[in-house]
């Protein structure tokens, strides 16, 4: 299914290059990711890593459907979809197959934490992505019981993107046909803003303070969708800007992108029971059980929940635009370092299996009740433990699938991320053409060009 009428909106922007920045952000992002589930509480506020990973998702995956529509004049709905399976189905389903054989070994020796009726749970979860519903973020708070029997409590967040997924697509094909581009752009800003000042009065979702309601429900704005929402409006905003005013506006960008990081790691650290050991300004993320969990009592505290993940979204949205078009950022050049790409490329496995390692070993040294040393010593085995896994997946589950990929591709010309390189879709190596000119007054010799090669820019 593709949309073939002559639409009045065409994307303004430069082809997207490839960014090592984007991987780079993303191995950094996951490597802390790693740190938080080893340290338990210490550091709560990190858990806004998810927003950006959320608006990073939603600017490349909106930017990609404009680049189709333009280079193909439609957008092909069953490739995108079958791209998207071929993509995430394939590790996430191993992982739950594996959970499926440990919790029958487990149910066969009488292992009650690993009963077969509490992974099975998990695994019905997500298989039909709807962790976020039944099993989402702040549970824990709400109902304890049921959060200590999870096995995949990071599973959420894959729920709220495979939903983007399905909503996405459908609605930019409809939008650039019905020429609702700026609609969808303000409409999008309109869910962040609702959403951030709901948070802000305390609003953790709809019915919170009812019992019986799904939890999904009375989390809903702590599943933080406005992290995507905001990653569509940029796109949107970032479709209507061609090069020459990406340009002009690059000295005023780069200022706000460097305060917006500085905001972003401050803010990151507001809720870490580290940073407030040193004597910094702490705020609590979430009331510590479900005895203070009513908005009226959350209204007496300022919970980092409340003001973090909204200032967070919006400052990453800013250091997303200057990732993608000031390679010489001084942000963009250190999350370019090699090591960092690399854990960026395996960043998708890396999340979905660190899970396993870590729910093992914490129940072999004693889980968040460990003495100090143990909690300290173990943190690099949990780190050896997850690689020691995730990279044999990502060479036989990731790398075949990838391949495959290719197949389903939505232009006629793309980045193979098995080897770097750009491939026309009959297999193909493209002579990369001759990078864009650049204003000598507006960059230095150190830049690189805007869009200098076309590039599938992957969310994962």
């Amino acid at each position: 299914m593709s949309s073939s009428s002559a639409a009045s909106f065409e994307t303004q922007a430069p082809k997207m290059g490839l960014i090592p920045g984007f991987d780079g952000f993303r191995g950094a992002a996951m490597l802390m990711v790693l740190l938080v589930h080893a340290t338990g509480p210490l550091l709560e506020s990190y858990a806004t890593l998810v927003d950006s990973f959320f608006v990073l998702s939603g600017f490349l995956i909106t930017t990609l459907l404009f680049q189709e529509h333009r280079s193909t004049g439609g957008i092909n709905l069953r490739k995108f979809y079958q791209r998207r399976a071929i993509r995430l189905f394939p590790s996430v389903w191993l992982f739950g197959a594996v959970w499926v054989v440990i919790a029958l070994v487990a149910t066969f020796v009488g292992f009650e934490e690993l009963h077969i009726r509490h992974v099975g749970a998990d695994v019905a979860a997500m298989v039909g992505y709807v962790y976020h519903l039944f099993f989402p973020v702040g549970l824990g708070v709400i109902e304890p019981g049921i959060q200590e029997h999870r096995t995949m409590w990071h599973l959420w967040t894959l729920s709220i993107e495979e939903w983007f997924y399905i909503f996405i697509a459908g609605t930019v094909f409809v939008c650039i046909r019905r020429n609702w581009i700026k609609a969808l752009g303000i409409i999008m800003i309109a869910g962040v803003v609702v959403i951030g000042a709901a948070r802000w009065f305390a609003f953790t979702g709809f019915y919170q303070d009812t019992d019986g309601v799904l939890p999904g429900i009375r989390l809903a704005f702590l599943q933080r969708p406005d992290g995507l929402m905001l990653g569509v409006a940029l796109a949107v905003l970032n479709a209507y800007m061609d090069e020459a005013f990406i340009r002009r506006v690059r000295r005023p960008v780069l200022i706000i992108a460097g305060i917006s990081a500085v905001v972003w790691l401050v803010t990151l650290n507001l809720g870490s029971r580290i940073w407030s050991r040193v004597g910094l300004p702490f705020f609590e993320y979430l009331p510590t059980d479900g005895d203070g969990f009513t908005r009226e009592q959350m209204l007496e505290q300022m919970y980092w929940f409340r003001f973090g993940h909204t200032i967070c979204v919006l400052a990453f949205a800013v250091m997303t635009f200057a990732l993608v078009h000031y390679w010489d950022w001084w942000l963009s050049r250190w999350w370019s370092w090699g090591p960092l790409q690399y854990c960026g490329r395996l960043s998708y496995t890396l999340y979905i299996w660190h899970a396993l390692p870590f729910v093992i070993l914490f129940a072999l040294t004693g889980g968040e009740n460990a003495s100090t040393a143990v909690s300290i010593l173990r943190i690099p085995v949990l780190f050896a433990a997850t690689f020691l896994i995730a990279v044999p997946v990502y060479k036989y589950v990731e790398m075949p699938a990838l391949k495959l990929k290719l197949k389903f591709a939505g232009e006629s010309e793309v980045l193979d991320r098995r080897t770097g390189k750009f491939i026309r879709t009959d297999g193909t190596t493209p002579d990369a053409p001759a990078p864009v000119e650049q204003d000598r007054d507006d960059v230095d010799s150190s830049d690189e060009p805007v869009g200098d090669r076309p590039a599938e820019t992957e969310e994962r």
